[in-house]
């Protein structure tokens, strides 16, 4: 039987675990829906506090952030302010239409967007509850990472934390 060196074998169990953790999430966390088809985001019975857990695992495992989202409404239905998301980053030339993408705004601020439209070396950004593209662009230098979880918590738990704005 061949042997993993030392290197591949963490390689191996990192990738495992990852696996097995975004399973076990998805199966206690809820599916996303897609289009404007309903007023509010999922539901789940996960604490929120379950909710950070599971996200901050996650983040660990990709190498990720964490981020709760702000109680803007421009991501409804799929994300709200009892949403939390791990952000992975990843090589802006990996990007495609309709990923969920977090980048920091001029003014300093996180933003959760859906990406829309490549414009040159640029993508152009809209919320999906939100009538028009947003003014800034998403660029290589202000791409924070694409969302790779969502965890949906119980109705009412507003979360705190380091916070993405899903803008209007």
């Amino acid at each position: 039987m061949p042997f993993l060196s030392p290197r591949r074998a963490t390689q191996a169990l990192r990738l495992v675990f990852a696996s097995a953790l975004l399973a076990l999430a998805s199966l206690h966390t809820g599916c996303a829906t897609t289009g404007n088809t309903a007023s509010v985001a999922p539901r789940s019975s996960v604490s929120r506090d379950h909710a950070l857990s599971l996200a901050q695992l996650t983040a660990n495992a990709v190498g990720g952030q964490v981020f709760t989202v702000a109680p803007t409404g421009s991501m409804k239905p799929t994300l709200d302010e009892s949403s939390v998301v791990t952000v992975e980053k990843v090589p802006f030339t990996e990007l495609r239409r309709g990923d969920i993408v977090i980048y920091r705004s001029a003014s300093g601020s996180p933003v959760i967007h859906r990406l829309y439209e490549q414009s040159g070396d640029t993508w152009l950004v809209l919320g999906d509850n939100n009538p028009a593209i947003d003014r800034e662009a998403v660029s290589p230098a202000n791409l924070l990472g694409r969302v790779c979880a969502i965890f949906y918590t119980a109705a009412g738990t507003q979360l705190q934390g380091r916070a993405a704005l899903a803008r209007r």
